[in-house]
């Protein structure tokens, strides 16, 4: 089971009542089995906690998979799964021209022409995920920021409105909304155990790049630091940020970690020629569990507008930093970067 089940999201896109019950749609844009599997998987779950529905959906968009195979992959996993359950989850894909290939909940007919809605709207959004949304949020508490409206969060992050409000409603699971709702959506100091999870969140919702110097005489993790800021500072490279435990020292000086073990690195796009400018001799590591001297991590940056409040224009997000501690096992020392976080947000306030 991925972990990312664990934490306390809501797993769906979408709920509509209709005449034989609520229904549960989550709408995938993916042409990969395993991530399908996965959506099944978590729509399962939301079956079991939520009395109030009565089916699920997934509608799979820009999908190549054919009907075939998705039927196939639906008599697979209601075989697999606890029939009461099974039997209530179905699976189509949406065409560009509107009709639905696979298998729809009964009655459902009706909802076509909100599937479209919720669809249209998850496509145009550019699949921001609801992750990008509290990351968001997260940076607006640390910034200062008061209470924002959905459409203010919406325009800021990119995302669609279901995907906006389940970011909030999950937050409000996390029990870190501000009681004083007027206004809009605004945070409060998570407590230590929200912090994890919101970073455990965005280690989920990035892509990792290991890269190694076959030569062994690759720059210290400071060193190629050093050197990114000079790229930085000279325009040769834009939207590369510095993660890890470099970054995490960039928001707390006082971090007491003395040597960073790698370099760790945050860009949005698949374009990663910035790599070679970095350090030529890097070269895209084939043994995933061995040594890297340097990690890219690849996902969805904030706009500059919503980093300027950081402490240092190379800074990585607080969450993706606190995330790295996590992965690289400075749990005592994550724990500090998110109370000097909690101070700076106090302070901004």
């Amino acid at each position: 089971m991925s972990s990312s089940y664990l934490l306390p999201e809501r797993l769906y896109d979408a709920r509509y009542p209709s005449a034989n019950g609520d229904v549960l749609v989550e709408v995938k844009h993916t042409s990969n089995v395993r991530d399908l599997r996965d959506a099944l998987l978590a729509l399962a779950y939301a079956l079991a906690e939520d009395t109030g529905a009565r089916y699920a959906l997934c509608v799979l968009t820009r999908t190549r998979l054919s009907g075939q195979r998705l039927s196939e992959e639906l008599v697979r996993f209601r075989g697999a799964a606890r029939t009461d359950l099974g039997q209530r989850i179905f699976l189509a894909a949406a065409s560009d021209d509107g009709r639905f290939v696979g298998e729809l909940p009964p009655g459902v007919a009706e909802l076509e022409p909100l599937l479209g809605e919720v669809i249209g709207s998850e496509t145009r959004a550019g699949r921001v995920s609801r992750q990008v949304v509290k990351a968001y949020l997260v940076e607006c508490w640390l910034s200062g920021a008061g209470p924002l409206s959905t459409a203010k969060i919406r325009q800021d992050t990119g995302a669609s409105y279901p995907t906006a409000v389940a970011a909030i409603e999950d937050l409000d699971h996390l029990g870190v909304l501000s009681e004083r709702k007027a206004g809009g959506t605004m945070l409060r100091e998570p407590g230590w155990d929200a912090w994890r999870r919101l970073a455990e969140a965005q280690s989920a919702d990035r892509r990792i790049l290991r890269f190694v110097d076959p030569s062994g005489l690759a720059r210290s993790p400071a060193q190629a630091a050093s050197r990114l800021r000079t790229l930085v500072e000279k325009a040769s490279i834009q939207q590369v940020r510095l993660g890890g435990v470099l970054g995490a020292q960039l928001y707390d000086p006082q971090l007491d970690i003395t040597n960073a073990p790698r370099l760790d690195l945050h860009a949005s796009g698949n374009d990663i020629r910035f790599m070679r400018k970095l350090d030529a001799a890097l070269v895209p590591a084939e043994d995933e569990k061995a040594r890297a001297d340097v990690v890219l991590h690849i996902g969805r940056q904030p706009s500059p507008e919503v980093a300027r409040w950081r402490p240092d224009a190379l800074a990585a997000s607080p969450l993706d930093c606190l995330a790295d501690l996590l992965a690289l096992g400075y749990q005592s020392e994550a724990r500090d970067l998110a109370r000097s976080l909690a101070l700076r947000a106090k302070v901004s306030s």
